[in-house]
């Protein structure tokens, strides 16, 4: 069985959904051919740690390196693993690493995982190399292994680089920066992979000798839901999972309920909103602000199987994206695990990718700041719940993102680079 070398420093146990996609390829990749060996970055503070997921991985190799960025410096020296920051703060410290750091403030991991790559890379058996973005440091440690290995490269973007609806460029002459490295570890793949087209459109490819480039969606493991329940009797639950930051807000779905409740005062006892994920003070004030304490529960982050869990015991899926440059390129990997657990989905987002795979399952697409249309469509899905009337997704629409699938053609394309 050849081996692959995965750089990825979003990586059990680490949690939420920058690590699901690499840890579920690392999962399955075995049954297609294929042994991953991983090199990760150890011992960080983080948001959020998810033990289950580690479970599902820890029969492969995987080598935790140091590193000298942020998440790593506060794993050394804080007394908690799990770190919170305000808005403000958090604010403050995107502006200074995106002034400073480029690609990114994972920048100090690249000379270990650059030594790492090498050490693993010394034992043979390997048959190519794999880097996954965010963070894009990654790439360019990825670039570097194979210019001294030789090795074919396989470059996977879960978001945009340089065209990114997460960075804000201080200058002309940092995106200036960011298109030059994302065009030089281009040039140098052999093979890109993108999570929707929507990214795919996007990037900065070299003019000369592109790397082909193969749409390989996010998706969801079965294995996470055969244990849950669909949603049952009680009240009409609206679940929403991951976390709220920059322009995503409830602000305008909660407003939304209010008017339903100001015109439809019974609504109270039979509608709740579930926010399953980092609930932020302001986000609690909007509840308070709204008389809407009865209505909405929000869990804070729970391991992923509990987060599906939740998923699976509601009527309804919302996702919100905010507007904002390049947004319209930007799908969560929520909106897979809403597909996997087959529940009807409300989106509130503007026009672009996840607007057009929402409604390619039989979703239903409203401005994310539109209240009077979130207001509508709530009510025209409370009332298919109370008529019996609600539908799950098409099977058809939900087999097609199954995780294991989605393995099974990654493990064709490893084959094809390296001539299996």
């Amino acid at each position: 069985m050849p081996r692959l070398l995965v750089l990825a420093y979003y990586f059990p146990p680490m949690g939420l959904s920058g690590v699901q996609r690499t840890a579920k390829f690392v999962k399955y990749l075995p049954e297609f051919g294929w042994e991953p060996w991983v090199v990760t970055v150890g011992g960080v503070a983080y948001w959020a740690f998810d033990p289950s997921m580690w479970r599902e991985v820890r029969g492969s190799p995987v080598l935790r390196t140091p590193s000298l960025d942020p998440l790593w410096v506060l794993g050394r020296v804080g007394k908690r693993r799990e770190v919170q920051a305000r808005r403000g703060t958090q604010d403050l410290l995107v502006r200074l690493h995106q002034a400073f750091l480029v690609p990114d403030n994972k920048l100090g991991w690249a000379p270990f995982a650059l030594r790492g790559g090498m050490k693993l890379l010394k034992k043979r058996g390997f048959g190519a190399i794999y880097a996954t973005g965010p963070p894009f440091t990654a790439h360019l440690v990825g670039v570097l292994l194979k210019r001294r290995s030789g090795l074919p490269l396989l470059l996977d973007f879960r978001d945009p680089w340089s065209r990114s609806p997460f960075l804000s460029f201080p200058s002309p002459l940092h995106m200036a920066v960011h298109s030059l490295l994302e065009r030089v570890a281009l040039r140098a793949a052999d093979l890109c992979t993108v999570t929707h087209k929507g990214i795919k459109g996007v990037l900065n490819l070299p003019s000369r000798r592109p790397p082909e480039v193969v749409v390989l969606p996010h998706g969801f493991d079965p294995d996470d839901f055969r244990r849950t329940v669909p949603g049952g009797a009680g009240k009409f639950a609206v679940v929403y999972t991951g976390a709220f930051y920059g322009r995503l807000t409830p602000k305008y779905l909660l407003e939304a309920v209010r008017g339903l409740l100001d015109e439809y005062p019974e609504l109270r006892e039979e509608i709740e909103l579930v926010f399953v994920g980092a609930f932020r003070e302001e986000d609690r004030e909007l509840v308070r602000r709204w008389g809407l304490e009865d209505v909405v529960e929000a869990t804070g982050y729970l391991p992923h199987r509990q987060s599906v869990e939740r998923l699976c015991e509601a009527h309804l899926a919302w996702l919100m994206l905010g507007r904002g440059p390049f947004v319209h390129v930007w799908v969560p990997g929520k909106l897979f695990e809403y597909i996997g657990a087959g529940k009807p989905i409300l989106a509130c987002v503007p026009e672009g990718a996840a607007a057009d795979l929402v409604r390619s399952v039989g979703g239903t697409v409203v401005p994310p700041d539109d209240v009077e249309a979130i207001r509508g469509a709530l009510m025209a899905y409370y009332r298919k719940w109370r008529a019996g009337e609600l539908s799950p997704l098409p099977e058809e629409a939900v087999r097609m993102y199954d995780r294991r699938l989605l393995t099974g053609r990654l493990a064709g394309l490893l084959d094809a680079l390296t001539g299996r």
